[in-house]
């Protein structure tokens, strides 16, 4: 018998430490000691800045997402997936969802920053999503990776 799919989305309360924990578990999957931690969670999520996707209640994937001062432009700081969850379009689903609320919001454009070497991004980010790449950035300083600035207009 096939399990139905429950997928939604949600921002988590800055004092959710449950769910924030979760959170900070998949961005350490992605980012290792680059990770944010529980605590500036809460800060991001205090301020509106986290975005989750969630399957059958459990939350999956993660972004944070912040707003520019200067322009209506805003930086995708961090989107991870947990690693069980990897190419079964999740990310896309949440990155899609990212777009239809910055359009909302009167976002114009959103930049991030990826590793070039690593194919699922590019799969993710340029394939799929529609990003483009806006500049070579300098090597990751403790990493030691390259890094690409990409952009999506909305």
């Amino acid at each position: 018998m096939q399990q139905n799919k429950i997928i939604d989305f949600i921002q988590p309360d800055a004092q959710d430490w449950e769910k924030l924990e979760r959170i900070s578990e998949i961005d350490m999957q992605g980012f290792g000691e680059d990770g944010i931690s529980t605590f500036n969670l809460s800060q991001f999520a205090r301020g509106g800045s986290v975005f989750c996707l969630t399957l059958n209640g459990l939350i999956i994937a993660e972004a944070v997402v912040l707003r520019n001062f200067r322009d209506n432009g805003a930086e995708i700081f961090g989107f991870a997936v947990a690693k069980e969850y990897f190419n079964q379009g999740y990310g896309t689903r949440l990155l899609q969802h990212l777009k239809e609320v910055a359009k909302e919001a009167g976002i114009e454009y959103f930049e991030l920053t990826m590793n070039p070497d690593r194919p699922v991004l590019h799969r993710l980010y340029i394939q799929k999503a529609g990003f483009y790449k806006k500049a070579e950035l300098t090597q990751h300083p403790h990493k030691h990776e390259p890094r690409w600035l990409l952009r999506y207009d909305l």
